[in-house]
């Protein structure tokens, strides 16, 4: 949990700070002493509360004192904003009762607390400080199906926390880069077990991206081994109508928002992102599949893909799910689930998924590809998150 403190005088941010830290131990604080920092630093990162003083000076370089009230709601909400939702107390010695300003800072859930010798905005901001630690939030949210599919990650990410249960979920809490990111593992495969998951991960902690990563199968023309299908459109194949005449499909798909399938499309074309993806898999003899000489893969950022909560496992029945489809390239368990939860969810946020083929419906079958496969992928998702994929999209 990070928060923001804007306060220049030492005295009363030694107070507040020791405060916060009695309340929630292991709270991380940025402070900031002037108004022009202030405004960058909830620019340029999410916070969880925001504690602030109005009467600061305007930077660092004039540091004579400033009333900013006038400018508040306007900098802090700010849409372009990485923490324009967080939640923001002012305390301060200062009279700010202004007609309906008080009023008015609580509709944008900005609440004003005096900060006297009396202490009675102690109470006040541990009310505030215990609401949102009840809410564990994260930047990011990583599906996976199977435990091979999370273990990936293992050594790509800045750090690699236990496994364990939080709010009812299967998690593994990561740090890639400046991202806060925990990776859930749904309870079985299947569109169920995935929109469940992914439904309780999107209302429980609240993130600006989630995303999936796995291995999946192959069309046989449109995808070959080891590809790694970054789904633009999703269809649901298994939704329909079974009747004498045999099963009639209802047409089900999403599709990725514009910005954030432009991202995806500028990080495929970058050779660096091969390089780095093709690097240092050693792969078994096995692990080759029959008719490559050496180990290769394409990224494909414009990807039709097909969900459904079968196992396709009989060659010839992948015809089957192109009827209808122009360009089908693979099919899972889940993708569908993810992007239509996320499309459903209360605080909307970006989706992508990213998968290897790992199954082509013929001769390269079985599960020998399934650890490169489960690494490639995760690597793909790991490069679109450094590279900032979650921060594209405003919705």
């Amino acid at each position: 949990m990070k928060i923001l403190i804007l306060e220049d005088e030492d005295e009363k941010y030694e107070q507040i700070r020791s405060y916060v830290a009695e309340i929630i131990p292991d709270i991380t604080v940025q402070r900031e002493k002037n108004w022009l920092d202030y405004s960058r630093a909830i620019s340029g990162a999410k916070f969880d509360l925001i504690l602030l003083d109005l009467v600061v000076p305007r930077s660092a370089k004039d540091q004579s004192l400033e009333d900013h009230h006038a400018s508040l709601v306007e900098t802090t909400r700010d849409y372009q904003s990485k923490s324009f939702k967080t939640p923001a107390i002012v305390l301060t010695r200062h009279n700010l009762d202004d007609g309906d300003f008080v009023h008015n800072l609580n509709l944008v859930d900005i609440n004003v607390i005096p900060f006297n010798e009396f202490g009675a905005w102690r109470e006040a901001l541990k009310i505030k400080l215990l609401a949102i630690e009840q809410v564990k939030k994260f930047d990011i949210v990583i599906m996976c199906a199977l435990d091979k599919e999370v273990n990936a990650f293992e050594g790509l990410t800045d750090n690699w926390g236990p496994l364990k249960p939080i709010s009812g979920l299967i998690c593994r809490e990561v740090q890639i880069g400046d991202y806060k990111a925990v990776i859930v593992k749904t309870r079985r495969m299947g569109l169920v077990a995935a929109a469940v998951a992914s439904a309780f991960a999107l209302d429980r902690f609240q993130p600006r991206l989630i995303c999936m990563s796995g291995i999946c199968g192959g069309m046989k023309g449109e995808a070959d081994i080891y590809d790694v299908l970054v789904t633009q459109v999703c269809h649901q194949h298994d939704a329909g109508k079974w009747s004498a005449d045999g099963f009639k499909s209802e047409h089900y798909d999403v599709q990725l928002e514009v910005d954030v399938h432009n991202k995806l499309l500028e990080i495929s074309a970058d050779p660096a992102v091969h390089q780095y993806i093709g690097a240092d898999l050693n792969p078994g003899k096995s692990e080759i599949p029959e008719g490559m000489e050496r180990l290769s893969f394409k990224l494909k950022p414009d990807a039709t893909t097909s969900s459904g909560s079968a196992v396709i496992a009989e060659d010839g029945k992948t015809a089957s799910l192109a009827v209808g489809q122009r360009k089908l390239s693979g099919f899972d368990m889940e993708v569908y689930s993810v992007f239509e939860s996320a499309r459903h969810a209360l605080n909307r946020t970006a989706f992508f998924a990213a998968k290897a083929v790992v199954d082509d419906g013929g001769v390269n079958k079985g599960d020998r590809f399934h650890r490169i496969g489960c690494l490639i992928s995760a690597k793909f998702i790991v490069t679109a998150i450094r590279a900032g994929i979650a921060d594209v999209w405003k919705g």
